[in-house]
Parts: structure tokens; C-alpha cells; sequence
């Protein structure tokens, strides 16, 4: 994504050494004209024009001051945009459903951070993503984009969407690793729910206390064309606690094959009695000034005592065309199968139990 340094300044700090700041103005605007449909009793078909096929829509700002001696303060404050509508994305101030913002409100959503960093790695703090989220975003050939051809595994999932820590979590406290550790890579995080700690009666917590306090960790390698990572996260709630654990892989082979990148994820969750698991394969291969992509992945839940496992599957196929840069024409066509009750259909669509769901999307992204 291409940079535009918006201003520049230098001051004077202790010791009369000279820090040099910079504020940077980013974003994606990416829309789509997208048709879905359902089949069976009851289903429903629907033509809209949504956002985020390709990429995100998004408006950010970030900045960075050099603190000398490999250190550097920054900042990071990003929303994310429903420009179909002009309308943005409610936040969560307590990682718990009762702390969901206001939908339509544009606010800094996606990420409000401040940190520290240098050769020790970088202490970040505010609402971020959780490590567990990263696999599912740089593991699938569709990245983080809502269109119909995104991850199945993520938008079908007991986390994801539905869970407020799915994605990211607020008041928290990250650590990652340097970029100097021969390949090696990694994050942690403890993010606060922020409950109050009163008592119901003398030395006895209320059951929700440690509602929203989430802990995640992830590990990676990268080198040469692999690149492989572990990750896993678990949100308290007295409900039942949400527990998320990953493993996502890529090998991206040389020119001889044009640049062929192969792509997998392993994805377990559980959230009280129910527990599920998933896989995705998917591949991206450039051609010329464009990329064909697709995936296969496979969703089933796991209710306890459930004699039927309602089970998803999904196939994406996609091309992007690059007229420069910054921005791309799309085309992505996609179809959901399901079975043992799942009633699982491309966004906009309803589909009955045991059937499918397919779609069509075009659209266009641009990043600045």
C-alpha cells in the first residue's frame, strides 16, 4: 500500500538529540455489485451493492516518531467503512456483548494502539488484533475481505463475527517479537473485560468478573517460500468460555512455477458445550498483471450429545486484475454445500436446511 507522508517535523529532546516525526493518512475503498441465492423452502435471493469484497474498506492514520538509538514511539488509529452506505462499524469497550457500540457510528474500530518498540520487539497497547485472528487473515488466498468468496471457516465460526474478541480485543496489552530472530516470529496478549470485582457477599466474586479478559499467543517461521504459524486465544465469559487454536501454513515456490503460493489452515473452537473444527486449502497464482485465487474449506460443528454434525463446505474461485497499484477490478464466484442440518449461505442469501447456496461478485478497490 502505498504511503502519503501528510506532514513532517523535527524537535529537539533531552540531551539536545533531534527526533523526526511522521503522520501518515491511509485507507482502502473497495465496492462490489454482488448477487447470492439460496435454495430450497423458504430460501431467498438478494443483488446488493456491498463493500469490502477484495479488501476492507478503511481510514486510518498512524504516525511514528524516531526516538534515536533503534526506538520509536507510534500510534495507530483505524476505522473501518461501509462505503455503500456511508456508514462505518460499531467498537467494544469491554469485550463483551453489552460493551458493543452503537452500529452505523464510524469509530476507530479496527485499531486504536499506541506503542513503543525497538530492539527488544515492540509493547503495544489499546484495541487490536488478537494474535488467533492473524492465521485466518495471511492463510487464506482471500485475506480479510467480506466478499462471498472470504473465509468460511471465520464467518461460519462460534468466534469470528459473533464473539466480540472473534477479531480483536480492546484494553489490551501486546508484546511482539523483533524482526531480528532469523525467521522467527511472534505475539502475546492479555486484553481486560474490566468487570468490577464487588462482592455478591462477603468473599464471594460475582460469576462474571473475568467476563471479556482474553489471553492469546502466536508463533511463527518464516524462510524462503514457507511460512508457518501456530496461534491460540481464549475469552472468559461465564457462559462459556471461547477458545480458539490455529495452524496456518504457506509455501510459495519460484518463477519457474510462476510464483505459485499454496495456502492451508487447521481451525478448532469451542465456546461451552460446543465445539468445532474446520480446514481450509486454497492457492494464489499470478498471471501477468493479475492473480487467480481459490480455496476449498470445510466447517463442522460439534454440539455435545448431537447425533447430526451440522456441517459447510465452500468453494471460492477468484481473479483480481491490477490496473495499477493501488487499484484492482475483481471477480469472484462461490458456492456453499451443506449437510446434517446446516443451513449455512453466501451473505445476503437464505438457504434451507441440507442445501445450497451460491453467488456472484464484481467489484473494484482502491487503496491510498
Amino acid at each position: 500500500m502505498k504511503k502519503y507522508l501528510i506532514a513532517l517535523a523535527s524537535a529537539s529532546v533531552a540531551g539536545g538529540a533531534l527526533a523526526q516525526s511522521s503522520l501518515t493518512l491511509f485507507g482502502v475503498v473497495d465496492a462490489a455489485v454482488t448477487y447470492t441465492r439460496g435454495s430450497g423452502d423458504g430460501s431467498a435471493h438478494k443483488t446488493q451493492l456491498s463493500n469490502s469484497g477484495n479488501m476492507f474498506s478503511r481510514l486510518g492514520f498512524r504516525g511514528t516518531e524516531d526516538l534515536g538509538g533503534g526506538y520509536s514511539a507510534n500510534f495507530w488509529l483505524e476505522m473501518g467503512l461501509q462505503n455503500d452506505s456511508a456508514m462505518g462499524f460499531p467498537s467494544n469497550s469491554n469485550n463483551q456483548a453489552s460493551g458493543n457500540g452503537t452500529a452505523g457510528v464510524l469509530s476507530f474500530n479496527r485499531r486504536s494502539t499506541v506503542s513503543l518498540a525497538g530492539p527488544f520487539g515492540e509493547l503495544r497497547m489499546g484495541r487490536d488484533y488478537v494474535p488467533a485472528f492473524w492465521n485466518t487473515a495471511i492463510f487464506d488466498p482471500f485475506g480479510t475481505g467480506s466478499g462471498i468468496g472470504a473465509n468460511q471457516i471465520y464467518f461460519s465460526g462460534l468466534g469470528g463475527l459473533v464473539a466480540p474478541t472473534g477479531t480483536r480485543a480492546s484494553n489490551s496489552v501486546g508484546y511482539l517479537l523483533p524482526a531480528s530472530l532469523g525467521g522467527f516470529y511472534g505475539q502475546v496478549m492479555y486484553a481486560m473485560g474490566e468487570n468490577d470485582s464487588t462482592s455478591v457477599l462477603p468473599g464471594t466474586l460475582v460469576s462474571n468478573q473475568r467476563d471479556g479478559n482474553h489471553t492469546g499467543l502466536r508463533l511463527g517461521y518464516q524462510s524462503g517460500g514457507l511460512n508457518i504459524a501456530i496461534a491460540t486465544g481464549k475469552t472468559r465469559y461465564a457462559s462459556g468460555d471461547l477458545r480458539v487454536t490455529n495452524l496456518g501454513a504457506a509455501y510459495t515456490f519460484g518463477p519457474s512455477l510462476m510464483n505459485l503460493k499454496l495456502t492451508s489452515e487447521l481451525y478448532t473452537e469451542s465456546k461451552g458445550t460446543t465445539d468445532a473444527k474446520g480446514a481450509l486449502i486454497g492457492f494464489q497464482l499470478p498471471i501477468g498483471v493479475g492473480e487467480i485465487k481459490g480455496s476449498y474449506a470445510r466447517y463442522r460443528l460439534e454440539p455435545a450429545g448431537a447425533a447430526l454434525k451440522p456441517t459447510s463446505s465452500k468453494l471460492a474461485i477468484g481473479y483480481v486484475h491490477n490496473l495499477s497499484k493501488r487499484t484492482a477490478l475483481y471477480a469472484t464466484i462461490a458456492r456453499i454445500s451443506n449437510s446434517h442440518g446446516a443451513a449455512q449461505a453466501l451473505s445476503g442469501a437464505i438457504t434451507a436446511p441440507n442445501r445450497a447456496s451460491s453467488g456472484t461478485e464484481f467489484g473494484m478497490r482502491h487503496m491510498f
